[in-house]
Formats: C-alpha cells, sequence, structure tokens
C-alpha cells in the first residue's frame, strides 16, 4: 500500500518573497503610504463635520460646513501634500534595492520618515504648522 503524497510544503518564512528580482511590489508600499494619510484625513474630516459651528469664527470662514471644510483644507493643503510627495518619495526609494523591506513595513516607515522630514524643513523655514 502506498501512502497518499503530501503536497510539497514551502517554508513558512519564504526568502525570496516579494523582493524578486524585476518584482519590487511599488504598488502596494505606495497603497499602504497613501492609507497613512487618507485614514487620519478622512477621520479628521468626520470630527470636523460633526463638530458645532462656534460663533467667534463664523465671522471669519463662515458658519456652514463648507466654510468650516475649506478653512481647513486652507490650512493644511501645503503642508500635507509636501508630505505625501515626500512620503511617496521615499516609498520608491526604501523599495529600490533587491533585498528590501516588504511593502507593508516600507510604506509605514516611507510615511513617518516622509512627514518627519517636512516637519523639519517647513519648521525651520519659518512656517507654522
Amino acid at each position: 500500500m502506498n501512502a497518499p503524497r503530501q503536497p510539497e510544503r514551502r517554508p513558512r518564512l519564504d526568502p525570496e518573497g516579494d523582493d524578486r528580482p524585476g518584482e519590487r511590489a511599488f504598488t502596494p508600499t505606495l497603497l499602504v503610504t497613501l492609507a497613512w494619510y487618507a485614514v487620519p484625513l478622512c477621520i479628521y474630516f468626520a470630527w470636523l463635520l460633526s463638530q458645532p459651528p462656534v460663533d467667534a469664527t463664523c465671522a471669519d470662514d463662515g458658519c456652514t460646513v463648507a466654510g468650516r471644510l475649506s478653512a481647513a483644507i486652507a490650512g493644511g493643503w501645503a503642508w500635507t501634500l509636501s508630505a505625501l510627495t515626500a512620503s511617496l518619495l521615499v516609498a520608491v526609494l526604501l523599495r529600490l534595492p533587491r533585498a528590501g523591506w516588504r511593502a507593508g513595513v516600507a510604506g509605514s516607515a516611507a510615511a513617518i520618515l516622509g512627514a518627519g522630514l517636512v516637519t523639519v524643513v517647513l519648521r525651520t523655514a519659518g512656517w507654522v504648522i
């Protein structure tokens, strides 16, 4: 009697993984980096929309939801877009070497490094964030 053949098992930790030559997985890395900005942004806008208008700022920004949203966007667009751009650039640079970081780790590190770099540059330039 022949014993049933078991399928060949691959090692649990694949040494090649997604770091095979020519397969650097830029898309998952960039998506993780974008998620680090998109999720907090959605939470912030949900919080902003749930807050009642403050009478002291109604004269300047307007009491409508659109007025509050436009004031929030106008106050932080430069920092957010420059931090996102720097983070995406860092994400690509982290994925360039053949044996590099995994997509999730590289995306998370890129978001942290990009935002920190832009914060230091803008604060040094005199911007109040």
